[in-house]
């Protein structure tokens, strides 16, 4: 999972993520943002997670939900749920786009990478 974090020239926090993972990004930029309890509050569910004291952790957002478990992190479109019966195979794309999964491990390390550039630019 490659990724790579910037600032817009309105100085708007942006995630761009590599093809596959570009959900992350999106909830990133989207629902994260600069919500540094948010982001340490994930890190302490995390922890629970890998030492057993939790089996998963669900986050809804306004665009995006959050779902963690001992096996992983995944991130979907709330928009998926409404459409996933109806969709044709010509939404496929827009599907990778809006659904992303990583292990807890990658996801700790990314809201860490995180933390640190919405720290350093500041």
């Amino acid at each position: 999972m490659d990724y790579e974090f910037r600032r817009n020239l309105y100085g708007h926090y942006q995630a761009e993520f590599s093809m596959g993972h570009e959900a992350f990004g999106l909830w990133l930029t989207e629902e994260l943002a600069t919500n540094l309890a948010m982001l340490s509050s994930l890190l302490v569910k995390i922890d629970m997670l890998k030492s057993r004291q939790s089996w998963q952790y669900l986050q809804p957002g306004q665009e995006f939900i959050l779902t963690m478990s001992q096996d992983g992190v995944e991130v979907r479109a709330a928009l998926l749920d409404d459409i996933a019966d109806e969709a044709p195979d010509e939404l496929n794309h827009y599907d990778q786009e809006s659904y992303a999964c990583c292990g807890l491990d990658d996801f700790r390390q990314l809201l860490q990478s995180w933390a640190e550039f919405i720290k350093a630019s500041d």
